[in-house]
């Protein structure tokens, strides 16, 4: 912006601006109460001082929220100074929110930082919006966000949800009136107002992606497009229009091909699915793992093709964890259920890759419900009294009982993979492959991956209903067991 624009008419351009896209995307109305998230950088200062230009006409009332995380230390404590400055400065009212990441309920698995401290940073807004029964929150993204999300999407191999890129709205309450403005204008706005704003030191490291991507990629794809921005505005634009439609479309077949039971349990009419084209039969798969888990985000795409592939596609009794759901084929119906399964390494399983039996895991003592058969898995520890050894339960077909000490008590229940062995009691130490075992006792092919096993980081310890590992077995001198039974968990009442 020229030296010769005045300031207040610099205010003014952007003010009308920020009102003309509120009043077209429905972002505001008269008399709205506003939270403004303020993190003291460039795009949050503007947001503020736009909104504040136009509380007058638009008969709003502002509240800013600084959210500290404490991840840089002094750096994070002068940030919320110079939030309070300004916000005095401006007379908006402010609250000043600190939250902590490094704690058990901050740092969840699989998570990197960055996703934790955003997730916290809502959930801190959220809360302050609540008490003050404001109206919207405010976030400051920009035209430049936008461009930077729409490539780590692209970089990614996302589909059209991701490349949608970020709304202009988020459900009612989370507005965003900054996103057709570049950070170009947001720059020259400030220098023209006068008004001072933070650096995150932390944008500069190209140790994250979005950052070499702003840095890096998206100047040199602007030397080749001037453009680039509204561009990938458009795009965005378009495509969310798009992901929309095919979500409308995944709604009415979901309406029409799906029923649900008191236990939360979906049963899919596998011939309807199919029926499908690709792409919606995808857009199933994810919308329901996500129904049933609870979860928000993903699954991958690896693990919605790994569901079709393993699943859809596979025979009756053919069954994945994916995402804390489990998902089974059953003749011609496909069951989406709650689970809390695991991959062999504890990790839910996404890709379907040679991890991918169903696994549950095993806390000691606890009963769960084999999903295949429906039996019920009960484990709990005992002591071997030597006045009354009678106390102990005899083994049978349906309970084993072990020497508790022989093996670590991580334990899991799953099904069998290819190329499990043991050593079964009664053989004499004798190594044996599970595939072989079932040939031997004449187990047809399709109850093979049904037989639930119960394993340690040590090896299994009982082919369910079956047979022990003898390494595992109590001897004379064992003093403290661990007792498995297998019981009929009565009828499947899914449908």
């Amino acid at each position: 912006m020229s030296q010769s624009v005045q300031p207040q008419t610099a205010r003014s351009q952007l003010a009308r601006r920020v009102a003309a896209t509120a009043r077209a995307k429905g972002l505001l109305r008269p008399g709205d109460r506003v939270l403004v998230a303020v993190s003291g950088g460039p795009d949050s200062v503007a947001l503020l001082s736009v909104l504040t230009a136009l509380a007058p006409s638009w008969d709003l009332t502002l509240q800013a929220v600084h959210v500290n995380h404490g991840l840089r230390g002094a750096e994070s404590e002068e940030d919320a100074s110079f939030v309070a400055g300004l916000c005095d400065r401006l007379g908006v009212a402010l609250a000043i929110e600190r939250v902590t990441l490094t704690g058990p309920a901050g740092r969840r698995k699989g998570r990197s930082l960055q996703e934790q401290a955003r997730e916290a940073r809502y959930a801190a807004m959220v809360r302050v919006a609540t008490v003050l029964r404001m109206d919207k929150i405010a976030l400051g993204h920009t035209a430049d966000d936008q461009a930077e999300t729409l490539m780590m999407w692209m970089l990614r191999g996302s589909g059209t949800a991701g490349l949608a890129g970020i709304p202009p709205a988020r459900g009612p309450l989370v507005i965003r009136p900054l996103l057709d403005v570049g950070r170009a204008e947001i720059m020259a706005y400030l220098e023209a107002q006068g008004l001072p704003f933070r650096v995150d030191s932390s944008n500069a490291k190209p140790l994250y992606l979005r950052n070499r991507i702003r840095h890096e990629l998206l100047p040199a794809l602007k030397r080749l497009n001037p453009g680039l921005l509204g561009v990938l505005k458009r795009q965005a634009e378009i495509l969310r229009e798009e992901d929309l439609c095919l979500e409308q479309f995944v709604s009415e077949h979901l309406a029409r091909l799906t029923r649900e039971s008191l236990a939360g349990e979906v049963v899919v009419d596998r011939a309807g699915l199919l029926a499908l084209p690709l792409a919606l039969q995808r857009r199933m798969v994810r919308t329901l793992i996500r129904r049933t888990s609870g979860v928000l985000m993903g699954p991958s795409f690896g693990a919605v093709t790994t569901v079709l592939e393993r699943v859809v596609h596979g025979r009756s009794g053919s069954a994945i964890a994916v995402q804390g759901t489990l998902v089974a084929r059953e003749y011609a119906n496909i069951r989406f259920r709650p689970s809390h399964s695991t991959t062999k390494d504890g990790r839910t399983s996404e890709t379907g890759e040679k991890t991918a039996a169903v696994t549950l895991a095993l806390p000691v003592p606890s009963t769960i419900r084999w999903p295949l058969t429906g039996q019920m898995i009960r484990v709990s520890l005992g002591n071997i009294s030597p006045v009354n050894p009678a106390a102990v339960p005899t083994p049978s077909r349906n309970t084993a009982i072990f020497d508790a000490d022989r093996f670590t008590m991580d334990l899991a229940v799953r099904s069998w993979l290819p190329g499990d062995t043991f050593q079964p009691l009664g053989m004499h130490g004798q190594r044996k492959k599970l595939q072989n075992y079932f040939a031997d006792i004449k187990l047809p092919r399709e109850e093979r991956r049904r037989v639930p096993l119960l394993v340690a980081p040590e090896g299994i310890l009982w082919v369910g209903g079956h047979r022990p590992d003898h390494r595992f077995c109590t001897t004379p001198s064992t003093t403290r067991t661990l007792i498995a039974e297998l019981t009929d968990g009565g009828p499947d009442r899914g449908d």
